[in-house]
């Protein structure tokens, strides 16, 4: 394994670590500060989209690929190359990405319904899992750019 391929796992491996740290504090802040009730049933049912997302291309298949790909461009290609391979995968994923985010947002009443069915008898919990879909939807777009700075 190359020193550079070691470096990028690392770095990679150290921030999932962190995150995973950092959200097992948020998870007991949340009980300990809100308890069980409405509000926080909203807010896990909203946060489980953008959450699965996040994995997907943060954490999950996206950086699985591109990393190895990428690490591959720096060491058999040429500048221009690693480059232009850079640059069609950022368009490439703020395409897909930004369409994600606006899917997200446009689409938070029918996803809190299919998620959620029971939310819809009680219409405050429902309206506030919109919400906080809508809210959260956005941070789709903005996960897998801690990416990027692995490659240089």
């Amino acid at each position: 394994m190359s020193r550079q391929l070691f470096k990028s796992t690392a770095v990679v491996g150290s921030m999932t670590l962190i995150s995973r740290i950092l959200g097992f504090i948020r998870d007991m802040l949340i009980a300990h500060i809100f308890g069980v009730d409405s509000a926080t049933d909203a807010f896990f049912v909203a946060f489980k989209i953008p959450n699965f997302l996040r994995r997907l291309f943060a954490e999950g298949a996206f950086a699985h690929a591109f990393v190895p790909v990428l690490s591959d461009y720096k060491e058999r290609g040429s500048k221009a190359a690693l480059k232009q391979f850079i640059d069609k995968t950022a368009g490439t994923l703020s395409v897909f990405l930004l369409l994600i985010t606006v899917i997200g947002v446009v689409a938070a009443p029918a996803l809190i319904m299919l998620l959620a069915p029971g939310f819809m008898w009680q219409g405050t919990q429902y309206e506030l899992s919109v919400q906080l879909l809508q809210i959260t939807s956005r941070t789709c777009f903005l996960s897998p750019w801690w990416l990027l700075p692995v490659a240089f």
